[in-house]
């Protein structure tokens, strides 16, 4: 007699069944069962104290168990090593100590490796009650931070008293790498760029609270080159809840940023300008074009007289730079004065130097307290004898590429254009609040005659 499929000899079709259902249950359950959590790994007991006096000049490792590690003095990683600090680890760092990646005698290389996890963080902390230089990081030098908290850092007034201090070259360069890293109570600056250098692709979840001292007052220093790179985090609880923007231009004078960057929003302004006249330039050489996005919710606050530069330089050729300001009715982008007590006139506005490209774009935007002297001397058939505004077009727009904006109190004209052509009408889909000049004025008609009379504005 043949045995039903599934049934060995001596198994009737009901066990078979039963066994069935048990097994079919089995896979069911299984299939919803979350995987157990990992292991929680204890910290092993610390040993220490390791003393370090000498520099890192081949592949090293801190371990957890020989914390805490007390740096005395400078202690520099060079001539190509790396320095591994494990989970777990403690660094302690005497008054006015640094660790230093590839510094001094550079041309120099180094590579910091301090990641930590989620159970078993590395802490970097002060030996006594004084406070500690830096985590200094020189180009080529790199450092990759990761579960970590940094405090009580800061004692170096030349390095803006930071408590990570990154130094770059002329143009944007990762050097810094962070994921889940705290720093706290730093002297001055939490972190501070010095040229060029930038964070690395990927870093995230970066906290800097309870910094800043009268003469760096900010939690995040960086220049414009790497606007592009700060990570999503926490920059609140600090003496000035901003994040300072110190523009350094390239080797080339005029030229600004010239590569293409997205300016996210970070929860807090950013500042543009440590000085007056620190102005934010945009696009570099002739013939390249560089794109600038900003996302909603971007707020950026100009020091007086300073000036949003959408190419410095005046000309009748195509623009080398591009901004895209895209805000939304709920998260509108915002250009402001950083004065602490603001009125018209603050600061210049945004100046359109050459033929602005197409891509431009501006939405949702509120422009205020813009006005200043932009020393200048362009063309226009409107009845004026200064040519401030908000916005200044030396060429002829290819289009009215600013909509749903507020223009509110300007001190001179909302829309200045400044050039022979035809006028374009900004006026239409954009608000006028307390503008003192003109809402737009009228350019020079492209063969260089004006109406008669001339117009007061357009």
């Amino acid at each position: 007699m043949r045995q039903p499929v599934g049934i060995s000899p001596g198994m009737n079709q009901h066990s078979a069944w039963r066994i069935g259902v048990v097994v079919a249950v089995g896979l069911i359950t299984g299939c919803h069962q979350e995987d157990p959590p990992p292991p929680i790994v204890e910290c092993p007991a610390p040993q220490g104290p390791t003393l370090h006096k000498s520099d890192v000049t081949k592949d090293e490792t801190w371990t957890a168990a020989g914390s805490p590690h007390l740096i005395e003095g400078d202690v520099d990683i060079v001539d190509g090593a790396t320095l591994r600090i494990e989970p777990c680890a403690e660094v302690r760092l005497g008054a006015g100590s640094h660790l230093r990646v590839a510094f001094p005698y550079t041309p120099n290389r180094g590579t910091l490796l301090a990641e930590g996890t989620e159970q078993r963080p590395i802490t970097f902390k002060a030996a006594g009650s004084a406070p500690w230089a830096s985590l200094f990081i020189h180009t080529p030098g790199t450092a990759r931070l990761a579960w970590a908290t940094f405090e009580g850092g800061g004692s170096e007034a030349f390095e803006d008293n930071a408590t990570i201090h990154v130094k770059g070259g002329q143009l944007a360069e990762p050097l810094l790498f962070v994921d889940h890293v705290t720093i706290k109570g730093s002297k001055g600056t939490g972190i501070g760029f010095d040229g060029a250098a930038a964070f690395v692709a990927g870093s995230q979840a970066l906290t800097i609270t309870g910094s800043g001292g009268p003469e760096n007052a900010y939690p995040l220093t960086i220049s414009e080159h790497a606007l592009g790179s700060v990570p999503a985090g926490t920059y609140t609880g600090n003496l000035v809840d901003e994040i300072l923007i110190d523009p350094v231009g390239t080797a080339v004078a005029g030229e600004g940023i010239v590569k293409d960057l997205t300016i996210s929003d970070r929860g807090v302004p950013y500042h543009v300008g440590r000085w007056r006249g620190d102005d934010l330039v945009l696009g570099g050489p002739r013939g390249t074009l560089t794109t600038v996005t900003i996302e909603p919710g971007v707020v950026l606050k100009f020091e007086p007289q300073t000036a949003l530069e959408v190419q410095h330089f005046t000309t009748q050729e195509a623009s080398t730079a591009s901004l895209r300001a895209l805000g939304t009715a709920e998260k509108p982008i915002v250009f402001t004065s950083a004065a602490a007590s603001p009125r018209a006139g603050d600061w210049r506005g945004l100046w359109y130097g050459g033929i602005p490209a197409a891509s431009n774009l501006l939405q949702h935007v509120r422009i205020e307290y813009a006005g200043y002297s932009c020393a200048c001397v362009l063309t226009t058939c409107s009845a004026i004898s200064d040519w401030e505004g908000a916005i200044i077009f030396t060429a002829q727009p290819p289009g009215a590429f600013i909509s749903d904006t507020t223009f509110k109190d300007i001190a001179g004209h909302g829309v200045t254009q400044g050039f022979d052509g035809t006028l374009v009408d900004f006026r239409s889909r954009n608000t006028f609040v307390n503008v003192s000049g003109c809402e737009q004025t009228r350019p020079r008609n492209a063969d260089t005659t004006c109406p008669d009379p001339r117009p007061a504005c357009d």
